[in-house]
């Protein structure tokens, strides 16, 4: 079964339970121009992230951050983060 769940929750951050507990992630705080692809960013570095083998409480705050990013900038595509604008805003362990 499922032993793993994260849920998010906009600008009021993420919501992670695991096997190790629960987790509350805070939204960076962004002035918002577009909400498009905000879930795409998170889910792209919160994967990334934990196939790279992060533990999920660090990858969630990584992929809040990339969420955080994406809704700083208009567009679906162009919002996206890079890796070297992620690293930027938080520390990545890789």
């Amino acid at each position: 079964g499922v032993n793993t769940v994260i849920v998010t929750m906009g600008k009021l951050g993420a919501f992670f339970s695991g096997p190790a507990g629960e987790v509350r992630i805070a939204a960076p705080r962004v002035a918002t121009v577009d909400a498009t692809a905000a879930g795409d960013a998170f889910n792209g570095a919160l994967t990334a992230a934990l196939i790279q083998g992060i533990q999920p409480d660090i990858a969630a705050d990584i992929a809040a951050a990339a969420g955080a990013l994406a809704v700083a900038k208009a567009g679906a595509q162009p919002s996206l983060p890079t890796l070297a604008e992620l690293g930027k805003a938080v520390s990545l362990p890789w």
